[in-house]
Formats: C-alpha cells, structure tokens, sequence
C-alpha cells in the first residue's frame, strides 16, 4: 500500500505545482491577438479590449490593478483562474475559447466589496487601434 501512495503522491505533486500563479494559460496559446469586443450577455454596452495574450480577459472587473493568480484549470480550450487583488476584492473567470476568434468568459468576484458577475461573448474585431468592421 506505501507504494501505491507513493505513486498516487507523486502523481499529485506536479498537478499542484501546475496550479501555481504565473502558470503559462494554454488555452490561450490558440487565441489570435487582437482588437477583441466583449458583448455582455445582460445587454450592457459592449467593451473593447486590445488582446495581446489572453491575460487581459482574466480581470475584467479589475483591469489594472496588480492582482495575485492561481490557475484552477488549464486545458486546452478552457481555463479557470481565481485572482486576489489585496484591498480591492477577488474574482474568479472562466474563459472557454472556441475558436481563435471566439470566446466565452464568466466572471465574478467582489470590486471594493460589491459583488460582480458578467457574462461575455468575446469576439476578435480587427488589429489593435483599428475601427471595429460593419461600423
């Protein structure tokens, strides 16, 4: 039995390392950089993002702000990431790509102890500075 635990143990350990902040997202190794519009899905006015590398949809309700990171899940088409911003609340975002131009993200969490949660449809609209096309 020791040794089946052994194994079970040694199995375990790189999947908690893996969980560490600063974990390269693989999902967001298929995404396409970009000017990206986040359409929320509770009919608020749409927000556009300059992506350069997936991390600007992990803080949506905290942009900016220097923020600590465990990644909960990292596949290949899905990751889910919980962030602490110290004095300014925490949140939890999901995000499901679809496609390198297509993602779903879900956050929610607290800004400055009120509580959020969204929705978004993100889609790739163009090059970063670029007027956003059927406009």
């Amino acid at each position: 039995m020791r040794v089946a635990a052994a194994i079970v143990i040694g199995l375990a350990v790189p999947v908690l390392t893996a969980a560490v902040s600063g974990t390269p997202i693989v999902a967001f190794n298929r995404l396409q950089p970009g000017a990206w519009q986040l359409r929320a899905l509770d009919g608020s006015p749409p927000r556009r993002i300059c992506l350069a590398d997936g991390d600007e949809l992990i803080q949506l309700g905290h942009p900016g702000a220097a923020c600590s990171r465990f990644v909960l899940t990292n596949e290949a088409g899905l990751a889910t990431i919980h962030y602490t911003c110290t004095g300014h609340g925490y949140g939890r975002t999901t995000v499901k790509v679809e496609t390198p131009q297509l993602v779903q993200v879900e956050s929610q969490g607290l800004i400055d102890r009120s509580p959020f949660q969204v929705t978004y449809e993100g889609r790739r609209v163009g090059d970063c500075g670029a007027a956003p096309r059927g406009r």
